[in-house]
């Protein structure tokens, strides 16, 4: 079965940025599960998901962060037990572990909104944190330009997966260091320079899981029987997902941010989902 175009925008990074982009266009079922494969050795992270996160999300901030919830991922060339995703760069509130600890680095939005690179930085440095940017309305909620920021398209919801043998896999990119690359590599150093509008995050991979969640956009991703199953993409555990969406939706109720108008909503909520029968009361 074949699927549509992911063009995953991953870094080969060492000290310096090489920039690289990975398209996988239509992939068919035997690169994939190929691909699954060669990653998981008896070095991979073999835990089950005990969703013993709920402790992590300890703070909420409001500086540059990586958002990786609908990331599709590779494994890296050096190392199958971690994986290599592209995660979109966001500004607004979000949940993690500690303001301090993912200060961001060499990274910052000027007064046009652009993402930039500061002079003498080869690259910036962002973490994987969590948040609604992008998320899709609710039933009875649909988009208001009256009340959203302008371009808001939001269409992402979280879609459960299960494994009944335990097999399930998928990227872990909760606080995971990301790199951001300047747009042109090439640019005189000594200058700020345009950042892309995607980082490149070093996730870990978990394995034998039997379920968890993942970003997709739009409703028909959601009513897709295989996505789960056929690509490595960044997920989450179910328990501690659902605490972190709780206490972010109680924080932006009372500290209300245009960049988010909506908390995230689950497949079973979607709007317009054939599978979803509470549609029909729209």
């Amino acid at each position: 079965m074949k699927y549509i175009t992911a063009c995953l925008f991953l870094g080969v990074l060492l000290f310096f940025g090489i920039f690289s982009v990975v398209c996988a266009e239509e992939t068919d079922d035997e690169s994939v599960n190929e691909s699954v494969d060669e990653s998981l050795d008896e070095n991979a992270d073999v835990s089950s998901s005990s969703d013993e996160e709920e402790g992590l999300f300890s703070s909420i901030c409001t500086q540059p962060y990586a958002l990786c919830n609908t990331a599709f991922c590779v494994p890296d060339q050096d190392d199958p037990t971690k994986m290599r995703c592209s995660c979109t760069v966001e500004k607004g509130p979000s949940i993690g572990k500690s303001c301090d600890t993912w200060e961001p680095v060499g990274i910052y939005m000027d007064e046009y909104g652009d993402w930039m690179i500061k002079a003498g930085y080869s690259v910036g440095q962002i973490t994987s944190t969590y948040s609604f940017a992008h998320a899709a309305p609710l039933p009875k909620n649909e988009i208001d330009p009256n009340n959203t920021p302008y371009g808001y398209s939001g269409d992402v919801y979280l879609k459960p997966c299960m494994n009944e043998t335990g097999e399930g896999v998928w990227a872990d990119c909760w606080d995971a260091p990301c790199t951001v690359l300047p747009q042109d590599i090439n640019a005189d150093i000594s200058t700020d320079r345009l950042a892309s509008p995607y980082a490149v995050c070093d996730c870990g991979l978990k394995v034998n899981q039997s379920e968890w969640y993942i970003g997709v956009h739009g409703t028909e991703l959601c009513d897709d029987p295989n996505l789960c199953h056929e690509y490595i993409i960044s997920g989450a555990g179910l328990m501690s997902t659902d605490v972190g969406v709780k206490k972010l939706a109680e924080f932006i109720k009372e500290n209300p941010d245009p960049t988010e108008p909506y908390k995230e909503g689950h497949c079973e909520d979607c709007l317009y989902c054939a599978s979803n029968t509470s549609a029909e009361s729209l």
